[in-house]
């Protein structure tokens, strides 16, 4: 049986695959996680969702994996080092750049899997732009930390208000790589200050002031990692791969 990763096929077995396989773009970022876990925590939990998705599914075939686009728009966190950016402009006229040649290349079907949140808005602004020039292509968005069902294993307000570092991306890092996680500088941070304010003006919510990490956290971290478990991050990845199939099922 083939590999489902591009870059483990010869161009010879790209070719005889042919053009109807959905094309799954992994967007990832290289950012500070704060003491306890890698600045490659988005890059890293982005593979591995991947590989298990992979390995839960073995009959389902329909689909290639492409290089893991590592280096995104994270200028948010660029007061603290480890964090590697690219400017938004020209992030998206990258990701634009990539997706055309596939488009002229006659591939039909797209998902974009991403796994840091600030540039949900650039794939969107992406994905418009490539569909308004190719008008017959399927584009599909998933980000994978907005997915249903997190709620039966993360408490709701952490799940909302802890989004960088906390206990759900803690708890991955855990199942995943263990060996990366510093548990000694484990400890509890405070959650997002939408989580208790009244304003009309938040950071997250429907209407939203521009931000900077440190304009939310002096330790760089959102949330508290110290309740999370190598537990909790396998029931997550459960979550993710069923999620993913249901959505490569749906692309058919």
């Amino acid at each position: 049986m083939l590999s489902k990763f591009w870059t483990d096929l010869s161009s010879e077995e790209i070719k005889k695959i042919g053009k109807n396989k959905i094309l799954v773009f992994p967007f990832s970022s290289v950012e500070q996680h704060g003491s306890h876990l890698p600045s490659g925590t988005d890059k890293l939990i982005l593979e591995g969702i991947l590989e298990k998705f992979v390995s839960k599914y073995p009959k389902l075939n329909n689909f290639l994996i492409l290089p893991n686009i590592s280096i995104g728009s994270a200028s948010e966190h660029s007061n603290f080092e480890g964090t590697i950016s690219a400017n938004s402009t020209k992030y998206i006229n990258y990701i634009v750049s990539i997706v055309d040649q596939f488009c002229e290349r006659k591939y039909k079907k797209f998902l974009f899997i991403n796994s840091h949140g600030g540039q949900i808005s650039h794939l969107d602004i992406a994905a418009k732009e490539i569909k308004s020039k190719y008008k017959s292509v399927d584009i599909i968005k998933a980000n994978y930390f907005l997915f249903n069902g997190f709620e039966k294993i993360i408490n709701k307000k952490e799940l909302t208000y802890g989004y960088h570092g906390g206990e759900f991306e803690t708890s991955i890092m855990l199942y995943l790589y263990p060996k990366l996680v510093k548990s000694n500088k484990l400890k509890k941070h405070q959650l997002s200050p939408d989580a208790k304010s009244k304003n009309i003006i938040t950071y997250e919510k429907n209407i939203k002031r521009a931000w900077n990490t440190t304009d939310i956290s002096k330790s760089g971290i959102i949330g508290d990692p110290t309740k999370a478990s190598a537990l909790k991050g396998k029931k997550i990845l459960e979550v993710t791969s069923n999620t993913l199939k249901k959505i490569i099922t749906e692309m058919n």
